[in-house]
């Protein structure tokens, strides 16, 4: 099993498998944190790595686990191709991403482009998501979505200033999980 963009711990810590493997850009940075290190599952092997420059064999893990990160990569058609490379075939991809609705879809495009969200350089959509992981040669068996008015209202409530404005300017997101399979090269 493999966690792409696993941050300091990685959810893959908790998941069973032979062989576990999280990579991060900034594992050497997390790995000299002891904090961070102390929570870390000692069977799991941490990797400085890039997600679009994976340097296992192809076909080599079962399952791909990429949790809020597509959106953050510098080339998500790349981190998409490593990952089906890597997988073997019928292999499943357990991802989660913040989507936005139609508005703020294209809101967020032009915040991205004048890099005023520097770390979120790309922007899904339900549609644009589904097509994006088809695209790469997956067929999603499950996804779900939280209700975007719903965390909009929260965003509004919120204390947070920050929070507030993403939820009047129409850029609250909200959570789409998906678990598919890999039914061939992209």
């Amino acid at each position: 099993m493999l966690e792409v963009g696993s941050g300091p711990v990685g959810c893959i810590s908790q998941l069973p498998a032979r062989e576990r493997v999280a990579v991060d850009p900034l594992c050497d940075f997390f790995s000299s944190k002891p904090k961070l290190v102390e929570h870390r599952n000692p069977e799991v092997t941490y990797k400085n790595v890039q997600g679009e420059e994976l340097p296992f064999d192809d076909g080599h893990f079962d399952m791909v686990v990429i949790e809020n990160v597509i959106d953050h990569v510098e080339n998500a058609d790349g981190v998409m191709q490593q990952i089906n490379r890597v997988l073997k075939p019928d292999g499943v991809l357990y991802l989660t991403v913040n989507l936005h609705p139609t508005w703020g879809y294209v809101l967020h495009e032009v915040v991205s482009k004048l890099r005023i969200d520097k770390g979120h350089p790309h922007t899904f959509t339900i549609p644009k998501i589904r097509r994006f992981l088809s695209g790469h040669g997956f067929q999603i068996y499950f996804d779900e979505w939280e209700d975007y008015k719903k965390c909009k209202a929260e965003e509004w409530k919120s204390d947070s200033t920050r929070l507030r404005l993403k939820a009047i300017s129409g850029l609250s997101e909200f959570l789409f999980t998906s678990v598919s399979r890999k039914t061939g090269k992209a």
